[in-house]
């Protein structure tokens, strides 16, 4: 299954809260299954992309980084996929 992870930078943004968050970070590595990660241009969030079997390792990592930031998973589809769905609706 493919989700899409939107977070939001929350709170404190001193240094030190954010060294703490990198350290976190480089200690985790990336999320279960990341295919790409993308970082807003203007510093409040990004967004990740991963293929999960289930959604337990979205809900780790929003347990692990809830202090500093708010994170919103929704399952997605590619367009490919979607399509036959559409025109079987639609169609």
């Amino acid at each position: 299954m493919l989700v899409v992870t939107r977070y939001r930078f929350k709170g404190d943004q001193s240094p030190e809260s954010v060294n703490a968050l990198l350290a976190v970070f480089a200690e985790q590595g990336p999320g279960d299954g990341e295919i790409a990660h993308y970082v807003l241009a203007d510093g409040g969030g990004g967004f990740t992309i991963a293929e999960v079997d289930s959604l337990e390792a979205a809900y780790e990592d929003a347990l692990r980084y809830q202090q500093w930031m708010d994170m919103e998973t929704r399952p997605i589809l590619t367009i490919e996929d979607a399509m036959p769905v559409i025109g079987t609706v639609f169609g």
